[in-house]
């Protein structure tokens, strides 16, 4: 897997991998969500697998850890996200409407 010839299909497979938990997750998403839930998963499980590769600690414990930590900051930046989604709608509204106050028709 190190030649550059297979970066495609390694990549290919991922997708097709994350997609797969997340259907067996039960996920029935349809909107942008979609994807970046799997680009969330593809991003974690590749480098929980490149941490593992190198883990020597008995029953593989600091990969446990590893992947508990990716798991909350992949949690983190999607509440992160979302709370910036909400301030620009928040921020896009109110402007909107200060306009409307001042006599621009919107």
């Amino acid at each position: 897997m190190a030649q550059p010839s297979y970066i495609p299909p390694s990549i290919a497979e991922l997708a097709r991998l994350a997609d797969e938990i997340w259907f067996l997750a039960g996920d029935k998403s349809v909107d942008a969500s979609w994807y970046t839930k799997r680009a969330s998963l593809s991003a974690v499980y590749s480098s929980t697998d490149v941490f593992m590769s190198q883990d020597t600690s008995p029953d593989f414990v600091r990969t446990q850890e590893f992947l508990d930590r990716r798991i909350e900051d992949a949690q983190n930046l999607g509440s992160s996200l979302a709370n910036l989604g909400q301030w620009g709608l928040y921020t896009g509204h109110s402007f909107v409407n200060v306009l409307r106050s001042k006599g621009v028709r919107i």
